[in-house]
């Protein structure tokens, strides 16, 4: 088993990685059972999270697998975080004292099936192999990269950037998009960067630095990743051509002294010839790692440089939903949405039933299941919950529906029941529908259909989410016409990720 801190200050790499051979995630787990198992699971983790004791502490037994596990570790510890667990492995997302934390555990058999998931998360210390041998096969991404135009034809290869960032306490893991420059290899990379930029408000703030960094006679981007490392802040604005720009760098470093805790002297460097990397000493909490790699490195090291791509925009690294910002990492059959604040709609399970059963006030969930469902035809039945994470997974509200009915391309709503949403915030019912709409509508639905014709409290709902302003009156109504979440609509397009 294997076993990953994710943490901000845990080194240059933000990780700490342990390896306790022989034993899966769950043997490993029923261990704390064993006589001298707290002991041991201390030693095995260099200092086991404080979790792992409350979760001895909390059953007389070892759980009997992992569906057990999920349950305990869920309903009596991280009862506030995201918890992902499948049968060779557990990951959790939760705040620390001062900033956001993961744990990985993970079987070794899972690794071996997944390094193009695994390979960074997994890989121990500073820096990255930089031997570049060009592997058999180009390398290809495996998310979306956010490409710089170049303004010149474009040769072979290309250059990928990756800017790790911490700019706040909340959604720190994750989200870091790759950017890529066509036709650029790092040997060629600062020539590269003293050129005119065609669109400027395409490149991060970070690359804008490094770019005005490029003094104009230098050949490799080294000496610009030290005048980076002794900014005051990160993303200086410095004007345009790259000359000026330059001047404006240097200007910038005869006058102003790094603050917040920067201490330039603790920051690595490492570049080699199609690689290269800088663990910025940020602030007081530590560093942030910037990678520079070209399709050279990658394709030498492509199970390393996918899963850093990966581990960048998705903090847990099984995610495998294509999702936009600030949505959250889980698997594409298994629905989990944001609302807005800390409400969150996602799938019923097993363990949630007695919450459901509270607020519904039905005896079990297999008779609501019955109530809802019957005569539904062949359609793939949801029940959705609506909770607040932030306070141990408060429910607010139930949600039945059964996607594909009546027509393949429709999604009827049969069961709505929402309690009184909080006096903070009034609109959650209409954040829930733009949100539950918007889903669907990306995964290529047409219509919802109501079960009945809306009555008057369904209308009052309805109303703020469509773009007519006036709530339809009949059963089916196109996802057309709904207003897209908030944050989505700033989007020129929001169905593109």
């Amino acid at each position: 088993m294997y076993f990953i801190h994710r943490d901000w200050e845990a080194g240059p790499l933000c990780k700490t990685v342990r390896h306790v051979p022989g034993r899966t995630v769950l043997e490993w787990f029923r261990g704390l059972w064993e006589p001298g198992g707290l002991d041991r699971a201390h030693s095995d983790l260099d200092g086991a999270p404080y979790e792992v004791e409350l979760l001895r502490e909390c059953g007389d037994t070892p759980p009997e697998d992992m569906v057990e596990l999920r349950r305990r570790i869920r309903t009596q510890l991280w009862a506030d975080g995201e918890l992902h667990v499948d049968d060779h492995s557990i990951r959790i997302r939760s705040m620390g004292v001062h900033l956001e934390e993961a744990f990985y555990f993970v079987d070794d058999a899972r690794v071996a099936e997944q390094p193009d998931r695994w390979a960074y998360p997994l890989h121990p210390s500073w820096p990255l192999p930089d031997a570049a041998a060009p592997g058999p096969t180009p390398f290809v991404a495996p998310l979306p990269c956010v490409e710089l135009a170049s303004s010149t034809a474009r040769d072979a290869g290309a250059t990928y950037m990756l800017f790790t960032t911490l700019d706040g306490r909340h959604d720190t893991l994750a989200y870091d998009r790759t950017y890529v420059l066509p036709g650029v290899r790092l040997p060629q990379l600062a020539a590269a960067l003293r050129r005119p930029i065609q669109d400027h408000d395409a490149w991060p703030g970070r690359l804008l630095d490094l770019r005005a960094s490029v003094a104009p006679d230098e050949g490799g981007i080294a000496p610009a990743l030290e005048r980076v490392s002794r900014f005051a802040g990160d993303a200086a604005e410095f004007p345009e051509p790259h000359d000026q720009a330059h001047r404006a760098a240097l200007e910038h470093l005869r006058t102003v002294t790094p603050d917040d805790g920067r201490l330039p002297e603790r920051t690595l460097i490492h570049v080699g010839e199609h690689l290269a990397l800088m663990a910025l000493h940020a602030d007081s909490s530590g560093h942030r790692p910037w990678f520079v790699f070209d399709d050279v490195w990658a394709s030498a090291h492509p199970d390393l440089a996918a899963s850093l791509i990966h581990y960048a925009y998705h903090w847990d690294p099984g995610c495998t939903r294509r999702h936009g910002l600030l949505m959250p990492c889980g698997h594409e059959e298994y629905l989990d949405l944001r609302l807005g604040y800390a409400d969150r709609v996602r799938d019923y399970e097993p363990y949630d039933e007695p919450l459901v059963t509270e607020l519904t006030g039905v005896r079990s969930v297999a008779e609501l299941r019955r109530q809802i469902f019957q005569d539904a035809g062949t359609g793939e039945q949801r029940l959705l919950l609506v909770l607040d994470q932030d306070h141990r997974s408060e429910l607010f509200g139930v949600v039945g529906a059964v996607l594909g009915h009546p027509t393949p391309d429709a999604c009827e709503l049969r069961y709505f029941h929402l309690g009184k949403p909080h006096r903070d915030r009034p609109e959650q019912p209409t954040r829930l529908i733009k949100a539950l709409c918007f889903e669907l509508r990306k995964e290529g639905y047409a219509n919802l259909v109501l079960r009945r014709p809306p009555d008057e409290l369904c209308r009052k709902r309805l109303d703020p989410a469509t773009l007519r302003g006036t709530a339809p009156t009949g059963r089916v109504i196109s996802l057309t016409d709904f207003y897209p979440p908030e944050f989505y609509a700033l989007w020129r397009d929001p169905f593109r990720l």
